[in-house]
């Protein structure tokens, strides 16, 4: 903390950043005189420098540090729980070090080297490594393979778990717990969801899973239907999602809609289930018996999908799952018995017509091109990927027949109705959360075989400016031909900003739930 601190005063009002937002290899010098530690004579980057970058992740999630188009600059410390603070910065290490999908490999490991120091009595230091890669070993495989990929070391980094403990105190000089340890290790243990197990009961089943990211709900859930008759399994889920909060209700949902045809039944009988019903039509609408979702469901699910929105990622995501599914309406219709409590909730941001949205400026370059081929766009910060899909696909003149996926940070997304391995739903994911700030980036890749990648860079994040829907202001380089044959007759589209900007006025379905 120490050094975090002493690195914000040294940035103060400007220090030159690279393109991803991290220290340029000149400043390593400057900043490791000033925080008094040693650094070697050839970096390749200042991010492999594990003194200088990890005392640089923690000041920007703490807000010491902003990150600008091409600079950091300081920003003035604000007051709070310091040992709150001290977590805050450990944890934003702990992501940074995992390399893994999830994230989380620098994490398991801190918690697996504490959880063995903690025993009574500890075991020898000679014998630590040992004794920690035993119980990494016992761990779900997932896990395993994640505490490899961290730290950038080879095999089983147990060295470079203990000594980022040491560094951060909560390991003593004498490699034993310290009372800073013992409380991260309840700490992090606390913020661990426990996995899925065979003996829990469906409504246990869905408390854990409403806590996991989307794109690991089905793998934590196929263990547990595995232990039972697949039909009996997803009765038992809607049984419990009747009666459960709508987050949760969500989820049962969608794992009983991958069960698929042995689900069937049970769906059937859940019809009869008020709470159910407008889920059911809208997952089996059309199916012999079962009638398409009217505009009553449609409302009904848009106050749904904005509870379970409200419970775990607060009210501005609630308002905006409303504005996306059109269902502002709905909340004065009151058919949904949580309206009320939505209502109460959105108060505010219903009487001040919405969040205040910035705008984000994007530059979108294909890559691997001879001739630079890129567009620059305008558009709301809370736009879904599934939305900045369809924007790519004009801006770059596709004809959207092939599959695609967005890449950020380890995660993937795509189109749940074709669904990849791996991907999460790209239609429940906004461009601030994954690219929160200016330099963020994220690959798109368009049509799996030509392989038509697509990098996203974040240039300017821009405070709420009226701006009334996306547009393209800038680019270069003609678009490629899609799927080109030396027979095909087609030429590259010229770039043309005024065409692409009417394409974009006409996707209705995209631009009308944009909030401005």
């Amino acid at each position: 903390m120490t050094r975090t601190r002493g690195l914000a005063a040294w940035v103060g009002q400007g220090r030159p950043v690279t393109a991803k937002g991290v220290l340029r290899r000149a400043e390593v010098a400057a900043v490791a005189a000033e925080l008094g530690v040693a650094v070697p004579a050839w970096v390749r980057t200042a991010a492999d420098v594990e003194v200088i970058h990890r005392p640089w992740v923690a000041s920007e999630a703490l807000g010491l540090i902003r990150l600008e188009a091409n600079r950091a600059v300081a920003v003035p410390a604000s007051q709070g729980d310091p040992l709150e603070q001290w977590w805050t910065a450990v944890s934003a290490v702990l992501r940074a070090e995992s390399h893994d999908r999830r994230r989380v490999g620098a994490a398991v490991l801190c918690r697996t080297v504490l959880t063995v120091l903690a025993m009574d009595p500890p075991p020898p230091v000679a014998d630590l490594e040992e004794t920690v890669r035993d119980v990494l070993r016992g761990l779900d495989y997932r896990d395993h393979a994640a505490v490899v990929e961290s730290f950038r070391r080879d095999g089983v980094p147990v060295d470079a778990g203990r000594q980022l403990l040491a560094e951060i105190g909560a390991v003593d000089r004498g490699g034993r717990l310290s009372p800073l340890g013992r409380w991260m290790l309840e700490r992090i243990v606390a913020e661990t969801p426990p996995p899925v197990t065979a003996d829990l009961s469906a409504a246990e089943v869905l408390g854990r899973l409403v806590k996991l990211p989307e794109d690991e709900v089905w793998q934590q859930a196929v263990p547990w239907l595995r232990q039972r008759d697949t039909g009996q399994a997803a009765a038992d889920l809607l049984a419990a999602a009747s009666t459960a909060a709508p987050a949760e209700r969500v989820v049962a949902v969608e794992v009983v809609a991958g069960i698929g045809e042995p689900a069937v039944p049970a769906w059937r009988r859940a019809l009869e289930d008020p709470m159910l019903a407008p889920h059911v039509r809208s997952v089996l609408g059309g199916l012999d018996g079962i009638a398409e979702p009217g505009s009553a469901d449609g409302q009904w699910l848009a106050v749904e999908f904005a509870l379970a929105a409200l419970a775990t990622e607060g009210p501005q995501e609630a308002y905006l799952v409303l504005q996306d599914l059109h269902g502002l309406e709905a909340v004065a219709a009151g058919r949904h018995p949580g309206t009320a409590t939505l209502r109460d909730a959105l108060a505010d941001l219903i009487a001040a017509g919405g969040p205040a949205v910035p705008t984000y400026q994007l530059k979108i370059a294909l890559v691997r091109m001879r001739q630079p081929v890129w567009r620059r766009l305008l558009l709301p910060a809370t736009v879904t990927l599934d939305a900045l899909h369809r924007l790519i696909q004009v801006a770059f003149d596709w004809d959207g027949d092939h599959l695609h996926r967005f890449t950020v940070d380890g995660r993937r997304y795509a189109d749940p109705f074709f669904p990849l391995d791996g991907c999460a739903d790209e239609s429940r994911v906004r461009l601030s959360k994954v690219l929160p700030r200016v330099n963020g980036s994220m690959s798109y890749v368009y049509d799996m075989g030509d392989w038509w990648e697509h990098q996203i860079r974040v240039e300017k994040i821009i405070e709420p400016n009226g701006l009334t829907g996306p547009r393209c202001i800038d680019g270069q380089g003609d678009a490629p031909v899609e799927d080109w044959s030396p027979d095909c007759g087609r030429e590259p589209t010229p770039f043309d900003a005024a065409a692409i900007n009417r394409r974009f006025a006409e996707l209705d379905d995209v631009t009308s739930a944009m909030p401005m």
